[in-house]
């Protein structure tokens, strides 16, 4: 009789053993402290025949506390999993239960808070083979602070008899959390378009529900830039079955851009996805607008401080053509024009290219390269020499044929002129410009022609009228010995414009490349002038026979040290008054109270030195910058830096000067102006300072915080 007792009781002891043992193999160990843990759940105790199997990430956030979705918003980290530890485990699909919005100081998050499961489907190498999980978590945990927090999480399974685990009908439970089609959820998608509003482009989504009426339904946009969206603005109609949502978007996004919309209302939630190009735009005026943006830039674009170094060219041209006929006047302008305005479609096209090519785009960045420098270098400094008539540009044999007419010479070098006058000209983003080009990058090919050539129109467009009115050009002083002073003066501003290209060139390549090409172009002018001299002597006149040779070797090398020069990613250094650029603390500065002015520059830009020296060298514009509450970044653009191409682009913007304020009332940021003036600064910094704005506040915060 003992024995029959004892004997049961093994048998019991091992059965509960059994059983705890294959619950446990169903998950890990909570992973955490008291704010957030994670663990690995899965559906099954064992692998048996299916060749897939059905787990989950269960996160556990306290009280208060909330973690992150697929696309956390303008603060958070999603959450990211390495499973390359794992065994017999080929690949993953992790699916995301709907969020829910949180909105703080207008900046928007999707999160998610108490428990929550992530399903993940796990492809297996083998079936009825042991499986062990094995992944790394990061993620992030907020309440008033944000932690991060990194987990490692390990679940060996056996093989065995197909069956379900305790922790199954919390994967199920996640799966119908998962926002299926929009036919599933009982929604008909009507239509999509794009819209203009008062405060900038929107996104316009008609539907209409098949089952109960909306209650208080919420779009997430993903796609139409960094971050989300704000919350749309919802009009309920015929009882709530149907619905208009309007999405306030900071851009529109290129047309080959695909937007995922995450409808989410009570308990029901879908996901469809619709292709920019589809949808409608809703005013054709838009594009309109921007064209004629495009055409009023490039028409500023003449007078904006980067148009200085090309200022001699100029000049010299119309000068020159003071004193011909007016059928010579009308040429020679038509065709400085058509240089112009052929130069920009040609920029066109290798946007066009680039941006097929998946590289970063961006309005002067071949200022970023030492190769472009050296090159505009050596053509500066080949301009200026024949300005001092110490060389005679002359052309390939097969131009020449066709420059031996007499009236097609000076025509050819007006054209060229033209091209060189508008590759100097695009390290400037103009008012108007900056709008016009980030309108055309997210765009199509078609678009970003007729953007290009808009502002090729409006730059050459001076030319253009004097081609049309060539009496107005007789008006300037007859051509005489003064156009020769004139000429060694405009050709000492090209070796200014030279010795400006150098300097970029030394902070972008370093001391020994810019140096070789200094030494190598001094000795080109040098020897140009030793050959051009009446007075030659013996070496000279030996030199002047190989002129041609060395003078293209003394030109090309430069090119070939720059070449080996890569720009490196800026990495500018922080000094007193201004932090190195860092977007991940903006939310935490301005959280606290402060106000940010960011200021994205370039050692390039001339129009940026300008805003630095007019307004924030400025001593009432230093003032206000050097009071407590007021950070100033700068985010250095000199060198190729995707990270601050990627900031450009969230405002739309693809060019620089860029500066953007901060602040309690500005928490998503204020775009300047490209051209800043002390009042746009200050009443921007007043803006942003006071979370509701009137002059009053202004004025008060202002006061105190100057005391």
């Amino acid at each position: 009789m003992v024995l029959a007792h004892l004997r049961a009781l093994v048998v019991l002891s091992v059965g509960l053993l059994m059983w705890t043992g294959s619950a446990r193999a169903a998950a890990t160990d909570w992973a955490g402290d008291g704010h957030a843990a994670v663990r690995i759940i899965t559906a099954t105790d064992n692998i048996a025949s299916a060749s897939t199997l059905e787990a989950g990430l269960e996160f556990r956030f306290a009280k208060g506390w909330h973690g992150y979705w697929r696309t956390p918003g303008d603060a958070g980290v999603s959450p990211m999993v390495d499973w390359s530890g794992s065994e017999n485990i080929s690949g993953n699909e992790i699916s995301w239960p709907a969020p829910h919005r949180l909105v703080i100081d207008d900046l928007q998050s999707s999160v998610y808070e108490n428990d929550v499961v992530l399903p993940v489907k796990l492809y297996l190498k083998q079936a009825h083979t042991p499986v062990r999980i094995k992944a790394s978590i990061t993620y992030a945990a907020c309440s008033d602070i944000c932690v991060p927090f990194q987990a490692e999480l390990t679940l060996p399974l056996p093989t065995g008899a197909e069956g379900t685990s305790t922790e199954s009908a919390l994967i199920n439970s996640a799966r119908k959390g998962v926002p299926g089609s929009a036919e599933s959820a009982g929604i008909d998608v009507i239509g999509t378009r794009f819209a203009g509003t008062a405060s900038g482009p929107a996104l316009v989504v008609d539907l209409q529900s098949n089952a109960g009426a909306f209650v208080r339904p919420d779009l997430f946009v993903e796609g139409a830039g960094n971050g989300i969206p704000p919350a749309p603005k919802v009009e309920l109609q015929d009882a709530g079955k149907t619905a208009r949502l309007t999405v306030r978007l900071p851009a529109l996004p290129p047309p080959d851009r695909l937007l995922t919309l995450t409808l989410i209302d009570e308990n029901r939630a879908a996901e469809f996805k619709v292709p920019a190009g589809e949808a409608i735009t809703e005013h054709s005026s838009v594009f309109l607008a921007a064209l004629l943006s495009a055409l009023l830039g490039g028409l500023i674009l003449n007078l904006m401080p980067c148009m200085l170094p090309v200022l001699s060219i100029k000049l010299f041209a119309f000068t020159r053509q003071a004193g011909g006929s007016l059928r010579d006047v009308r040429l020679g302008s038509a065709a400085t024009a058509s240089g112009i305005t052929i130069s920009f479609m040609l920029l066109a096209a290798s946007l066009v290219g680039l941006k097929w090519s998946g590289a970063t785009l961006g309005w002067g960045i071949q200022f970023q390269q030492p190769w472009f420098l050296a090159g505009m270098a050596v053509l500066t400094v080949l301009f200026a020499a024949s300005f001092f008539e110490w060389l005679p540009i002359g052309l390939p044999s097969s131009m020449m044929t066709f420059a031996s007419n007499r009236s097609r010479g000076p025509m050819l070098e007006a054209f060229l002129t033209g091209m060189f006058a508008t590759l100097l000209a695009t390290p400037c983003s103009a008012p108007f410009v900056g709008t016009a080009v980030g309108f055309a990058l997210a765009r199509g090919p078609s678009e970003i022609f007729a953007i290009f050539l808009c502002l090729g129109i409006g730059m050459a467009l001076p030319y253009w009228m004097a081609a049309l009115f060539p009496g107005c050009v007789r008006w300037l002083p007859r051509p005489g010995q003064w156009m020769l002073v004139i000429r060694k003066f405009l050709g000492i501003l090209l070796l200014g414009t030279a010795v400006w290209l150098i300097f970029v060139l030394w902070s972008i390549a370093g001391a020994w490349t810019a140096g070789i090409t200094t030494a190598l172009l001094a000795c080109l002018l040098g020897y140009r002038a030793l050959i051009s001299a009446p007075v030659k002597g013996q070496i000279a006149a030996r030199a002047s026979r190989w002129s041609g040779l060395i003078t293209a070797g003394l030109a090309i090398v430069p090119l070939v040290v720059s070449l080996s020069a890569v720009a490196p990613v800026s990495q500018p250094a922080a000094d007193r008054e201004w932090q190195v650029f860092n977007s991940a603390a903006l939310p935490g500065l301005i959280a606290d109270g402060n106000t940010v002015l960011v200021d994205v520059t370039a050692t390039w830009c001339l129009t940026c030195k300008v805003n630095d020296l007019r307004v924030l060298e400025n001593a009432e514009v230093r003032s206000r910058l050097h009071q407590s509450h007021v950070i100033r970044m700068r985010a250095d653009w000199s060198r190729p830096n995707p990270y601050i191409a990627d900031y450009l682009h969230r405002f739309a913007r693809y060019g620089i000067p860029l500066d953007v304020v901060y602040g309690p009332g500005r928490p998503r940021g204020e775009a300047l102006p490209e051209l800043l003036t002390t009042n746009v600064l200050l009443h921007a910094i007043d803006r942003a300072s006071v979370r509701d704005y009137s002059p009053k506040s202004a004025d008060s915060a202002r006061y105190s915080g100057s005391r």
